[in-house]
């Protein structure tokens, strides 16, 4: 496949082929095409939502045997229910609603935050307030099986398997001792004061709901204490088991509560909200005794799927594969690793229509997403922001409209960022300037409007920024000048007015400045003569006035510049006469005599 023309290495000229602007004849000839692949990031694990592929979630349907539904408020409205599961040729119960009240219930679990969605392939999983349950086979049969909450949120101390423990501190009370690191359940706390933690644990399913404790019941201040709860009140005893934290809080009207663990585990699973993806963790409605179920796969292949019948799959140039058994990375444009994750999604130029789905935001482990170069219509899914891992993401010449999502400032390891070429409408969002690993960012050719952001500065490793033919307002903010890496700033073909700002002249690493067709007035900054690397220098086509500062003709390495279309005055610095290509015909304006 040939590569995006936005994102290439450069070569000689920093300038994509999407991104030479109107300029005069001579320029415009001298202008070259760059060429250059973004590096991937460093490997990151991945979550369960992204799961070595190899089987299909296909075949997995349920019938209601009975089922309890709640809804204390809209985000907690859903069912528990026991299921009569098929699986291929088998059938199987998964009893959640059993186990649910066999094991304390509302008390131990709280409500229900989830409907059953497929995970992983071959398990239902189901997720509540204080913790998450799955249904899955194990040893040729099939169980409920609880999460162990501190496999995802222990702190990995005293040499403990599963993640911490305090191996030291250990409590002389009596109670029911439980595991391998020495740790009793009891009703007393280390230092005597009663709390009832036996009685709870033992009412409430004891090991299997809760697992083996990690600690004795202490207070998370106590000098030996090495687990504790970030932002919470040290002064409250505490107990740590695999899936669940324990809490006594002597003047409460409820002494001994059960932390919210569950939505810790599944904000560990989908970062930045991404469960938000899927609509088995939105509101639901009532399901009925002998109702058909199907529970949402939220597996890579499925959401591969979801992209394939968005995006008219039917009609690409090449589908290989696509929606077969065979492995994701033998699908067209998938690229898998070692592990069967996916890690590259390259469709460009393959005839993809429609709107990007949601589900796109399932591919947890992405690192490249390429669709440029297709006929994609419609808005930016907010769901891209659960990207976390991707570094590189074009969608250059397509249709797609709306605003740019905030949500993608959540994409911290993004190196690159192609929108050119489309109908975005909106302000740049001021979020992008969370994007420190950002190097290449094009959204050129749109619609887009309001002020560029002044965070845009924060971008300390920013190579290229293109924001040419926009409707761009205000004025260019000062803070760009802090860009120290920055090679490319185009800005051309916009309604940007004011003054160009002297701190563009520290823009040491500086070889394109376009600044063309807007509204920029007062005189050229002395301080772009500090631009010792420009090569190519566009400032045609504003209100500037003023004489041309003699600064500029020391700047060695100019190859091209344009200043036509201004109001300026006196002569032309007689440095700048050896420039290769100019736009000095159209000035009008003899070369100073004698001046350097």
């Amino acid at each position: 496949m040939q590569e995006d023309p936005d994102i290439k290495p450069p070569t000689t000229l920093p300038a994509p082929l999407a991104d030479v602007v109107s300029l005069p004849r001579a320029v415009r000839f001298g202008a070259l095409l760059l060429a250059v692949l973004v590096a991937g990031a460093a490997f990151a694990a991945p979550t369960f939502a992204d799961h070595p592929e190899g089987e299909s979630d296909a075949g997995i349907s349920a019938v209601v045997s009975r089922s309890a539904f709640t809804e204390p408020d809209a985000h907690l409205a859903h069912n528990v229910s026991d299921l009569r599961v098929t699986v291929g040729d088998d059938e199987v119960d998964c009893n959640f609603l059993a186990h649910y009240d066999a094991t304390g219930g509302v008390t131990r679990w709280g409500f229900a935050t989830s409907e059953v969605v497929i995970e992983r392939p071959g398990t239902l999983t189901q997720y509540y307030q204080r913790g998450v349950v799955d249904c899955q086979a194990r040893d040729g049969t099939w169980r409920l099986e609880r999460r162990l909450a501190w496999d995802y949120l222990g702190g990995g101390l005293g040499g403990a398997p599963d993640l911490g423990v305090e191996p030291d501190l250990v409590s002389e009370q009596d109670g029911l001792p439980l595991g391998p690191w020495g740790h009793r359940v009891s009703n007393f706390a280390v230092d005597g004061a009663p709390i009832g933690f036996l009685d709870v644990f033992v009412s409430l399913g004891g090991l299997e709901a809760f697992g083996l404790p990690k600690t004795d019941a202490r207070r998370d201040d106590h000098p030996e204490a090495m687990l504790g709860i970030e932002g919470a009140d040290p002064g409250v005893t505490r107990q740590y088991f695999q899936a669940a934290v324990f809490e006594h809080r002597p003047d409460s009207a409820e002494p001994v509560r059960l932390r919210f663990l569950g939505d810790a585990v599944r904000d560990r699973v989908y970062p930045f909200g991404s469960h938000q993806v899927f609509s088995s963790f939105r509101s639901a409605q009532p399901l009925r005794q002998g109702q058909r179920y199907v529970p949402e796969g939220a597996s890579v292949r499925d959401a591969l799927a979801a992209l394939y019948e968005a995006t008219d799959g039917a009609n690409w140039n090449n589908h290989t594969n696509w929606l077969s058994d065979a492995p994701l990375g033998e699908w067209y444009g998938v690229t898998t690793d070692d592990h069967g994750r996916v890690v590259e999604l390259d469709l460009s130029q393959n005839q993809l229509s429609g709107a990007i789905p949601a589900a796109v935001g399932r591919l947890t482990s992405l690192k490249r997403l390429s669709l440029w170069g297709n006929q994609l219509e419609g808005e930016l899914p907010a769901e891209l922001g659960f990207l976390a891992n991707v570094t590189l993401m074009s969608f250059w010449n397509n249709h797609l409209s709306g605003e740019i999502p905030a949500s993608l400032g959540n994409l911290t390891k993004l190196e690159a960022l192609s929108l050119t070429i489309n109908s975005l409408s909106g302000a740049i969002p001021s979020e992008l300037g969370r994007l420190t690993n950002l190097e290449f960012l094009y959204v050129s050719q749109n619609r887009l409007q309001g002020e560029i952001p002044a965070e845009i500065g924060r971008l300390a490793k920013l190579r290229h920024l293109n924001l040419k033919l926009n409707r761009l307002e205000g004025e260019i903010p000062p803070e760009l000048g802090r860009l120290a890496n920055l090679e490319q700033l185009t800005l051309s073909g916009n309604r940007l007015h004011g003054e160009i700002p002297a701190a563009l002249g520290r823009l040491v690493s500086l070889e394109w400045l376009d600044l063309e067709s807007n509204q920029l007035r007062g005189e050229i900054p002395a301080a772009l003569g500090d631009l010792t690397n420009i090569q190519w220098l566009y400032l045609a086509q504003n209100h500037l006035t003023g004489a041309i500062p003699t600064e500029l003709g020391h700047l060695a390495n100019l190859r091209a510049l344009a200043f036509g279309g201004n109001q300026l005055t006196g002569c032309i610095p007689v440095g700048l006469q050896d420039v290769p290509e100019t736009d000095f015909s159209d000035l009008g304006l003899p070369i100073c005599g004698g001046e350097g």
